[in-house]
């Protein structure tokens, strides 16, 4: 029996892994550490141990929520083999390499480091408002796929998810550094916000036959190639926004580097190609989904480098 409880919790962590899709708990982290790092590059002062406690309580509830998910796709039996993504980081419930309760576990797991680093927060910062904000963070994310009424299949998905993750995140982070808020701090929140938009869109985009019957995206709303087309003015709003805080409060060089990730990331490895598709097919998801996370990944990880080193 102990043989076996032994063998079972040495292999618990790699079956832990295949339902968490850690790559995406990055869409959340990385705004909060750049908009941390804005927040200080402005004010002149950082609060190392505010950021590192927001980093691990907004990344562990982005893990909450995909493992959730997960959880979700295999009750619901959403995914199949013509539907994997071969992402040996997530569907591992749905493809037998992790078990219901290895998924139970890792979910409270989560919800406890994310728990108890917000409430390490709010002890600290002795801010009610922030625990409030904490107990809805984590509520969207279980929400996110479970539950009575979850809202990953209304066309609302996006928003909240865009709303939350990227832009009340950001507000937040700008918000334990600084001790304020200002135009540039809602300006950054509203680009994190429209990255994470980005992303949701586009796996949504990719999943559009996928989910017909089963849930309502904003795709299935406005149509398949709407969906991709109203990235051209949602791109144009974040470059107009990027240029007024070119302006305003970043250095030439800075807001010239913010340009070229757009460009490289956001437009040669991403919607270059993507602007061209016409009608969905099996693997668009796989090819298109992570592209927006690249752009995440780069502009938040460069850019939350360069506020740091112009303190």
């Amino acid at each position: 029996m102990i043989q076996k409880l032994w063998k079972w919790g040495i292999g618990f962590p790699a079956r832990a892994y295949t339902v968490m899709e850690i790559r995406t708990g990055f869409a959340t982290g990385l705004p909060i550490l750049s908009s941390s790092l804005f927040a200080a590059y402005l004010t002149g002062k950082l609060n190392l141990l505010y950021l590192i406690l927001f980093f691990v309580s907004g990344f562990s509830f982005n893990i909450v929520a995909n493992v959730a998910n997960e959880i979700r796709a295999y009750l619901k039996q959403e995914e199949n083999e013509d539907t994997f993504t071969g992402h040996l980081g997530s569907e591992g419930l749905v493809r037998g390499d992790a078990t219901f309760l290895d998924a139970l576990l890792t979910l409270l797991a989560w919800i406890g480091l994310g728990g108890l680093s917000g409430l390490a927060l709010v002890f600290f910062t002795k801010s009610m408002g922030l625990l409030l904000l904490g107990v809805i963070g984590l509520l969207a994310s279980i929400t996110y796929s479970l539950g009575p009424a979850p809202y990953i299949v209304l066309p609302i998905g996006e928003f909240i998810s865009g709303l939350l993750v990227g832009g009340l995140s950001s507000l937040v982070a700008f918000w334990l550094q600084a001790g304020f808020l200002n135009i540039s701090a809602f300006a950054y929140a509203f680009i994190c916000m429209m990255l994470t938009v980005f992303l949701m869109s586009t796996n949504n985009t990719g999943d559009y036959e996928k989910d017909l019957g089963v849930r309502k995206t904003w795709p299935h709303v406005i149509g398949f190639r709407r969906s991709i087309l109203i990235l051209i003015p949602e791109s144009i709003l974040v470059l107009f926004t990027w240029t007024y805080l070119g302006f305003t409060v970043l250095t030439w060089w800075q807001t010239l580097i913010g340009f070229i990730l757009f460009f490289i990331d956001g437009y040669l490895r991403w919607l270059k190609d993507y602007l061209k598709i016409q009608e969905v097919y099996p693997e668009m998801g796989r090819d298109f989904g992570p592209r927006p996370l690249l752009l995440i990944r780069s502009f938040h990880t460069v850019m939350a480098i360069l506020f740091f080193v112009s303190m």
